[in-house]
């Protein structure tokens, strides 16, 4: 049965399936509109000319139940309540198994600036977004060409009864007036203007200041020469270089090969460079020295270095410090024909606090995943992953990468690093490393499984350390590597990990979890705000030993009484 519940940015209808019954469609009549808004802030406008209360995000103006942002992302008018189509479906139901496949109609395709979610409850009281596989599926009959028809599947405990509802959230308001753009048919002689665009970032950026905002429009950027971002925004009045809301920009650096020239370098304060891919940088894809910078959602790909790079050198005179690495992506890093200089991600020598990657893959890089070789400042790595690290991709014969996934120090160069909600898989050696670093580390709701050196190495012989090792909820798995852990130090603090908690024949492995297709996780896109791919994978069996094992850690999510082991939790309902 469905009726209408209306809630703040969502659209809500109920869903009840019984053992006679197990798919149920829901048909709902709207009107969509042909016209294709670039933002929401243009779409409010073109609807609403003259009402500005009208326009905002969770005002209702038909009183439909529906408020503007949902009724924006799934293409409906915001002005008329109900009409021709359908937006919901629970597809498959729920099954004996527990299985449970919604569809979502988006009516007029994906909205950039727009993240779409579906959300269960079993009681119209608590509401949760369980980790849903997401494919699209073919438009059905009656749907407008230029829609987007998407599977949303999940397995659940069985009910006979369940409630969903659709919620759109802003990823980006979508500011519709830059100060500079950018486009690759545009010209560095030109205004810089949306109608007249430049035609290089380069150009942009050594115009934009503190407060202003240089949109790049999607397209290939062919690019010979470094950028240099040596000015200074401010906390409040950041320099934002930008994607154009729905639009992917690629800064192609192959005509720099045999060079060691990096693509961009940040010498600046508080730089956000948000949705940009940077493909064949001779050296670092981005490198920053600077503070307080921000890298959102980018991409580094086939790097001659590592992907994106934080260091101040070895002089003692700079220290970068509070720099941010989010939903960032380095993929095949590698410096020929050896490949053991090219990581994913790195944070080296000189550093100042407050450095974090978080949110990040580093996937089939030559050397590690990530190296904080020598790093003198203490980097905060989460809800990181570290892929098939040193593994030789390219069938270079003289291939040496190193294939730590994470390697957390080097050279007797100590400082506190913490790894937390992380994984790390089919690495070449370990998938944590300690490398020498004479500081205590922190490593927390960690996986480690099928790496060939080894699950946790923090005992390098002939290191004197200094306070100790803390290591908590972890998880090591064989898989077709090691899954061995050594800790050293006179009393570190291990608590509540699989190793300990789980010994001979009844050690843990993959059956612990939902999900642990590695090759398919690694192929699947991130959500619209650029986090993590959303599934069952490497998250506990429902109800299994891992669930609520682990011990509290101050300040760290959970789902419920206690953590679970591992980096995901299970979600609790």
């Amino acid at each position: 049965m469905f009726r209408p519940f209306p809630v703040i940015q969502s659209v809500l209808r109920h869903c009840k399936t019984t053992p006679r019954t197990r798919s149920v469609a829901l048909t709902w009549l709207l009107l969509g509109l042909p016209l294709q808004a670039a933002s929401y802030a243009e779409w409010a406008l073109s609807r609403f000319p003259s009402g500005e209360a009208a326009r905002l995000p969770d005002a209702d103006p038909d009183g439909d139940g529906i408020v503007n942002m949902t009724e924006y992302a799934l293409g409906t008018d915001p002005n008329a309540g109900g009409a021709a189509g359908e937006v919901l479906r629970i597809a498959g139901g729920a099954t004996a198994a527990g299985d449970i496949t919604v569809e979502i109609l988006e009516r007029e395709g994906r909205r950039a600036d727009v993240q779409v979610d579906v959300e269960l409850s079993p009681d119209l009281a608590r509401w949760f977004r369980p980790p849903w596989r997401r494919t699209a599926v073919s438009l059905r009959a009656g749907d407008p060409v230029g829609g987007l028809r998407t599977s949303f599947s999940t397995r659940l405990s069985v009910r006979q009864q369940w409630y969903a509802r659709v919620r759109a959230t802003a990823v980006d308001l979508g500011l519709t007036q830059a100060n500079y753009y950018v486009a690759p048919d545009g010209s560095d002689a030109a205004a810089g203007t949306r109608d007249a665009p430049f035609a290089t970032i380069k150009k942009a950026a050594e115009l934009a200041g503190p407060g202003q905002l240089v949109y790049l429009r999607g397209g290939t950027y062919s690019a010979v020469t470094k950028i240099s971002l040596t000015k200074s925004g401010t906390a409040s009045a950041p320099i934002r270089i930008r994607a154009y809301p729905g639009e992917r920009p690629v800064l192609d650096l192959s005509a720099t090969a045999g060079t060691s020239q990096d693509a961009i370098s940040i010498s600046g304060n508080f730089y956000h460079i948000h949705g940009l891919e940077i493909v064949g940088a001779a050296h670092n894809s981005v490198k920053i020295s600077g503070n307080d910078n921000r890298i959102e959602n980018c991409v580094s790909r086939a790097a001659r270095n590592t992907g994106f790079h934080i260091t101040g050198g070895s002089a003692g005179t700079t220290f970068p410090a509070r720099n941010l690495f989010l939903n960032c992506d380095s993929i095949r890093s590698f410096d020929a024909p050896i490949g053991g200089n090219a990581d994913g991600f790195s944070a080296k020598w000189n550093l100042g606090p407050g450095n974090v990657f978080r949110g990040c893959r580093a996937i089939e890089n030559s050397d590690d995943g990530w190296d904080l070789w020598m790093g003198d400042g203490s980097v905060l790595i989460e809800d990181c992953w570290a892929i098939r690290s040193g593994i030789n991709v390219w069938g270079s014969a003289t291939f040496d990468g190193n294939g730590q996934g994470f390697k957390l120090g080097g050279n007797n160069v100590g400082a506190p690093h913490r790894l937390v909600r992380c994984l790390a898989w089919g690495n070449k050696s370990y998938g944590v490393d300690q490398n020498n670093n004479p500081t205590g580390l922190t490593v927390d709701q960690t996986v480690c499984w099928d790496n060939a050196g080894g699950a946790i190495n923090l005992n390098h012989v002939g290191v004197t350390l200094v306070g100790n090792h803390t290591v908590r909820n972890n998880v090591a798995i064989a898989g077709s590597g090691r899954s061995t852990v050594s800790i050293g130090g006179s009393a570190p603090m291990v608590q509540r990990n699989s190793w300990q908690l789980f010994t001979g024949a009844g050690v843990a492995t993959l059956a612990d979890f939902r999900e642990s297709d590695g090759s398919a996780t690694m192929a699947e896109a991130r959500r619209e705000d650029g986090a993590l791919p959303e599934s069952w994978f490497m998250r506990p069996v429902a109800g299994g030993r891992l669930v609520d094992a682990g011990v509290l850690i101050s300040g760290d999510p959970r789902e419920g009484a206690l953590p679970d082991l591992g980096a995901r939790e299970a979600p609790a309902w």
